[in-house]
Order: structure tokens, then sequence, then C-alpha cells
């Protein structure tokens, strides 16, 4: 970053320096077709002594400038992201280095007001839209009831998101296989499976049920060819996978299926009241062949 730039503060009064050096750094960092780790440390090391001393309308400058860049230094794009709605939303909109966990946690941390900025990304993962549409609609419903305060809708739709959230934090290799090794737990087996079926990858969740359910890979492939998502909350439930979990991984697998907000609440609902052993038993009978998927004998109120 050039000297040059700091040469700019010699004009105007001592006031306005804090101003004038955080725009002029953060414009000299935008300008650098790639910027060195070195570069992106320096902006942070400058910027964020300097952050409580602006204003907000320096702070909307930073986060409209920053939010098409793919490597901003991660304190201050912390920082932008952070604020209110109305400075952040450039940001929460198009910014490439806001992943979903990052979408997730904000969410998770401001509620509603940024839940309706992030929902208006062109690339948000499924599953986070559709819990973007459960918080926002169940926000309209209790606001004209409501004149102040966090709504009971909004907190569980919050506490699911942190939820979420936690099991993404960690990464964990998708290498156990079902050869007499010990199976994951509950948190390994939900990373393993969140990591596959956000990857990408053509068949990889369908692997990775193959091997943390020890399962056959044509029986995980039925699970997921299912007409519904009821045989994968089956398999979930045999995990002890929480609600939340199990609805992001079903929701990446279905998406289809949560265009409505309704269809949030009835998949918790189907997914509580499924029996954690009755789930193991019948992923007892998919492993040795008594029965497979589609065909298993399954309660009512879980077979559609």
């Amino acid at each position: 970053m050039s000297s040059a730039v700091f040469r700019q503060l010699a004009s105007g009064g001592e006031a306005q320096r804090p101003e004038r050096l955080f725009r002029a750094a953060v414009s000299a960092f935008v300008s650098l077709t790639r910027p060195t780790r070195r570069e992106i440390a320096q902006l942070d090391d400058l910027a964020l002594p300097l952050y409580p001393l602006i204003s907000a309308e320096t702070r909307r400058y930073a986060a409209a400038v920053l939010s098409e860049c793919r490597t901003p230094p991660q304190g201050l794009l912390k920082k932008l992201a952070d604020e209110p709605a109305e400075i952040s939303a450039s940001l929460l909109i198009r910014s490439p280095a806001l992943s979903d966990v990052d979408l997730i946690g904000l969410i998770a941390r401001h509620g509603k007001a940024h839940a309706r900025v992030i929902g208006r990304r062109t690339d948000l993962n499924p599953a986070i839209a559709a819990l973007t549409r459960a918080l926002t609609a169940q926000i309209a419903e209790t606001d004209s009831q409501m004149e102040t305060g966090d709504s009971a809708a909004e907190a569980d739709v919050r506490n699911r998101l942190r939820l979420i959230m936690r099991a993404a934090n960690s990464q964990a290799p998708l290498g156990w296989q079902s050869n007499g090794a010990e199976r994951p737990s509950a948190g390994d087996a939900g990373r393993i499976l969140r990591a596959a079926a956000l990857s990408g990858e053509q068949d990889a969740f369908e692997n990775a049920l193959s091997s943390v359910l020890g399962i056959t890979l044509q029986a995980a492939r039925e699970i997921t060819g299912f007409p519904t998502y009821g045989e994968l909350i089956i398999a979930l439930k045999a995990l002890e996978l929480g609600d939340a979990e199990a609805f992001l991984l079903s929701a990446t697998a279905f998406p289809g299926l949560f265009s409505q907000r309704s269809a949030i609440g009835f998949f918790l609902e189907r997914y509580m009241v499924l029996s954690p052993d009755a789930a193991r038993q019948t992923l007892n009978d998919w492993r040795t062949g008594a029965s497979h998927p589609g065909h298993a004998g399954q309660p009512a109120a879980i077979s559609k």
C-alpha cells in the first residue's frame, strides 16, 4: 500500500483525519488487483484502530466498496457485517467472502433485519434461504401483535440457527467406512454429512450416508431418490442428530420441498415425533437386508 495514500492527510483538519485516512486506505486496498497477505493484514492493522472514530456513513462506504472484494481483511469484514443492516447491506447481499457459516452466524446474532437483507443474495444456499423466509414470515405475523422486543418465534429460529452454526464450525474427514471401525458420534456424523451435502460433488452425500450409516451405496441412493425426505429423516434420527442439523441436511438434499414456511414447521414436527428407537430398528433392518429404503414398515406419521 503506497505511502502516497497517507500523505493525503496533510490537508484537512485534525477532526477529519480518521475519516480521511480510513477512506483512503480502503480505496487504495480495493484498487489492488491481487492483494498480498501482507497488504490484507496491513489494512486490518490500520483500519481497526480507527473504526470507533469513523462515522456510520464512512462505515457504509467501506461496506459498499469491499462488497465485491474476494479477499477482504477478516477483521474489518466482521466489523462491517455486524453493523446494522442499513450500513452492512452491500456486504450482506454481494460479498463473496461471506460463507454459509458466516451468514448463519449473522442471522443468529442479528435476527430479522439481517435475515431480510441476506435473503436477497442470488447465490444463497437453499437451506439458509428457507430458514430466512421462515424467520421473516414468522416475524411479520408476530409484529402485527407485538410493538417491541424479539418475538418467541424469532428467538426460536435464531436458536436453531446457532445450533447449525456450531455444528458447521468444524470439518470432519470422510474417511470412516463400515469395516468394523467405530462409527462416528452424532456430532461427527453431522459434520461429515454436511460437508458432503454442501460440497457440490456428485454422489458425495450418498457416499457419506453409506459410510456413516453402514449401509450399501445403493440403499443410500434410494434414500435420496425417494420422492420425499421420509426415508432420510429416519436415517438422521437414527444418528441422533438434532432437529436443526437434520433440517439443514434435508433441505439441502430436497430443496424443492421447503419453498413454503409451513413446510419447515411440518418437518420439525415430524422429526421430533419420530422415535429414535424405531429409527434405529429401521436402520438395522436396512443394514441386515431385512428391508430397504422405500419398503420399510414406517409409522403413518413419517411415511409420506
